[in-house]
């Protein structure tokens, strides 16, 4: 009578195996696709130097949008490659954007408040000296943009420029490169 429970829990535990490999085979698709999603939508806030305005910044969105404080709500302006930037003078509030139409990604984004640039280099360890929200900062930005733009351009004109911030850079430098290389790809890809 031993061999009958034996081959029993034999089956039973290849039964099991194949349920648990069909399982993951069924849940590797799925794991993948979430790594080909469109990149999430952010707003940050970030108070000036001096403490008597902050600056709020984001990417990733959907027009048309709103900007809510708590206590009153304003249209947002986003471009035409999902970024916007405006100046508040309420300090002590938190923003939230949110979507005006139903089919819109990310209903709502609460904004993240980061470290003021006062460019002594505190932003980013691994950057000792950020550069400011300046004019040469912002020409910076223009002239990698539009390096970024065509290189992308030349690769393909399906995929269009992406910043890789994993540099410290000022938000003012971030906002140029990013129109640079969007008019400098559509130019080159004839859009």
């Amino acid at each position: 009578m031993t061999p009958f429970p034996t081959r029993r829990a034999l089956i039973t535990s290849l039964l099991a195996s194949s349920f648990a490999l069909s399982g993951a085979f069924v849940a590797a698709p799925t794991a993948g696709a979430a790594t080909t999603a469109a990149p999430a939508a952010s707003c940050t806030v970030t108070p000036s130097p001096d403490g008597t305005s902050v600056t709020i910044s984001g990417e990733g969105f959907t027009a048309p949008r709103k900007l809510n404080d708590g206590e009153s709500t304003q249209d947002l302006s986003v471009d035409a490659s999902g970024h916007f930037l405006l100046k508040r003078f309420q300090k002590n509030a938190n923003y939230t954007v949110l979507a005006v139409k139903e089919d819109q990604p990310y209903v709502f984004v609460n904004c993240k408040v980061v470290a003021s640039d006062t460019g002594t280099g505190t932003a980013n360890p691994n950057n000792p000296t950020p550069p400011g929200n300046n004019r040469g900062d912002r020409n910076k930005g223009r002239t990698d943009g539009r390096q970024a733009g065509i290189a992308a351009a030349a690769k393909s004109c399906a995929n269009a420029p992406v910043a890789d911030k994993s540099q410290s850079h000022s938000n003012a430098y971030w906002q140029a490169w990013q129109q640079a290389a969007d008019r400098a790809f559509d130019n080159a890809c004839d859009r």
